[in-house]
């Protein structure tokens, strides 16, 4: 039996002490080019008797100067891709999926993305498709959920069975639950801010051929200055770029047991990986682009003749890692949009504890209607706040916790894309929900507004401490029937959702603690516990996922 879970602290253990490594060569890229620089301009003397003697004060400049335009060129990079994952999709020849598309192809994909947010308690992300990719691939991108997307090019759409293309969305949901996301875009602009130091000594060189004619008597060091640049720089390039490498390779060993943790189907993933290794061409994406992204899909997207600039680990490596008793030898490709109608019949999603979405039945009108961007805001606001006011909706009055809460984590695509108005108007009916002492429909306001609201409504935080007791008070209390003081929770929670996910699982753990106290869980406890975790992007703990709470909290 392979121990995923030891796999995942080896792989976060090990990518910690890569983030050390690469903040430490980025120190030293700092270094070097200050002394080079210093040591042309006088900052560094020898002396009569061979020591050497240092001006710190020109050094302290360069030190300045270049740490400075690092640190711009990087937080440019960070700013033209922090709008979102979009912004990386479309880089990529990416194009978003409509949330109510009725082609068969995209359909599939959607279908299987809804299943595995409602299965993570999350919303659904945005999805794209990348039409010109023939070869098998995927990726996750963005700065935080509410940004997400998750990608798939057309070969692996085409190929993958519906486990096999479950198993590669939950690789990537977990890049999303992980962090993975935010540490991936911090990478990229931390090389863009490295490569500025070449680009400037390319820059030096260039101007030093127009000015060395005019200069040659004058002892020019504007050449020397570019080509120690340029050379300093790109070689942090390349140590850079075999850091973030390493550290792609760790994420994806940890992204392949959360999968499988998460699926609880080895197979499926292994199954993926080995539909990859069958093909002459595998996982390499063809775009321009994908160079500055490679360490971002689930494959290796580049070749790589040097294993240390591998993105990727090598395949049968993962295999094994999933599937010990592999025989290493690769099937013969297919695809799976060639099946026949039995066999279509047969991939369908069935009601299992993975497939919350199967379970919970939801009315075919109803989904329908979440995934339109016409429909979906009025939608939201007569099942949440119709229910506040009164109103008589009997259609809706049928639907459980589980159900209501699932529909508002499906319509998050559509209403990020619907009209303004629309959108805006769902929103200042939602506030009637702002002061509801029914924590469950506070919690889906919260969630909803965390999700079309910018991050800066949601930016006052509590003391750690103070925030963990806080949500742990207002669970007691929603139980109990009491007030809530909803200023204090919704700040403690504004606190715990910028927590890593390691830093959330104690607090997780405290809520199932506390409901459990009595040896017996609610449903109004399993609904609370629920909407709180999907408030802070956190997936149900397996308790909750037991008997009836996969299905309907009631």
């Amino acid at each position: 039996m392979v121990n995923f879970f030891e796999h995942q602290q080896q792989a976060k253990r090990n990518t910690g002490l890569l983030v050390v490594l690469f903040f430490l060569a980025f120190t030293l890229i700092i270094g070097f080019v200050a002394v080079v620089t210093a040591a042309v301009f006088g900052g560094i003397a020898v002396q009569q008797n061979g020591d050497y003697q240092f001006s710190w004060q020109p050094i302290a400049w360069v030190v300045l100067i270049v740490g400075g335009g690092i640190l711009t060129a990087m937080l440019v990079k960070w700013l033209s891709l922090k709008p979102g994952g979009h912004v990386v999709a479309e880089s990529l020849g990416g194009v978003r999926i409509e949330p109510n598309s009725t082609d068969p192809l995209e359909r599939r994909i959607l279908n299987v993305v809804e299943e595995m947010a409602i299965a993570a308690n999350m919303p659904v992300p945005a999805v794209y498709l990348l039409p010109n990719e023939a070869n098998i691939n995927a990726f996750a991108a963005g700065y935080e959920s509410k940004d997400a997307v998750i990608g798939l090019t057309r070969g692996a759409v085409e190929t993958f069975s519906r486990e096999q293309l479950q198993a590669v969305v939950a690789h990537e949901f977990s890049h999303i639950l992980n962090g993975d996301m935010r540490l991936n875009i911090r990478l990229i602009a931390a090389l863009a801010g490295i490569l500025l130091i070449a680009h400037v000594g390319r820059m030096f060189l260039h101007s030093a051929r127009f000015s060395t004619s005019r200069r040659r008597g004058n002892g020019n060091a504007l050449p020397l200055i570019g080509l120690a640049l340029f050379i300093i720089g790109y070689i942090g390039v390349f140590f850079g770029n075999i850091i973030k490498a390493a550290v792609s390779r760790q994420r994806e060993y940890l992204a392949d047991a959360a999968a499988v943790q998460f699926t609880r189907n080895p197979e499926a993933l292994s199954g993926a990986l080995q539909q990859i290794g069958a093909r002459e061409y595998g996982s390499k994406i063809g775009h321009a682009n994908a160079d500055e992204t490679a360490h971002l899909f689930f494959g290796q997207a580049l070749s790589s003749w040097f294993t240390l600039m591998a993105t990727h680990p090598p395949l049968d490596k993962r295999i094994k890692r999933i599937q010990p008793n592999w025989n290493g030898r690769y099937p013969k490709p297919k695809k799976a949009m060639v099946q026949s109608v039995a066999e279509q019949q047969a991939s369908q999603p069935q009601p299992t504890a993975l497939n919350r979405l199967a379970m919970l039945a939801l009315p075919a009108l109803l989904l329908e209607r979440v995934r339109s961007p016409q429909q979906a805001p009025q939608f939201i606001r007569d099942m949440l706040v119709g229910q506040l006011l009164g109103e008589e909706q009997p259609q809706l009055e049928t639907l459980n916790a589980a159900q209501q809460l699932a529909l508002v984590e499906l319509a998050i695509p559509a209403l990020r894309v619907a009209k303004d108005s629309d959108r805006l108007g769902l929103l200042r009916d939602l506030e009637q929900l702002e002061h509801s002492n029914d924590l469950f429909h506070w919690c889906l306001y919260q969630l909803l507004a965390r999700q079309l609201i910018e991050s800066k409504r949601f930016k006052v935080k509590l003391d750690n401490a103070e925030a963990f007791a806080a949500t742990v008070v207002a669970l007691k209390r929603a139980e109990a029937q009491q007030p809530l003081n909803l200023a204090q929770l919704e700040q403690a929670l504004n606190t715990c959702k910028s927590w890593s996910p390691k830093a959330k699982q104690p607090l997780v753990q405290k809520w199932v603690e506390t409901v459990t106290s009595d040896q017996h869980i609610s449903d109004t406890e399993r609904k609370l516990v629920a909407t709180l975790c999907a408030c802070i992007e956190e997936p149900l703990p397996d308790e909750m996922l037991t008997n009836s709470a996969s299905s309907n909290f009631a």
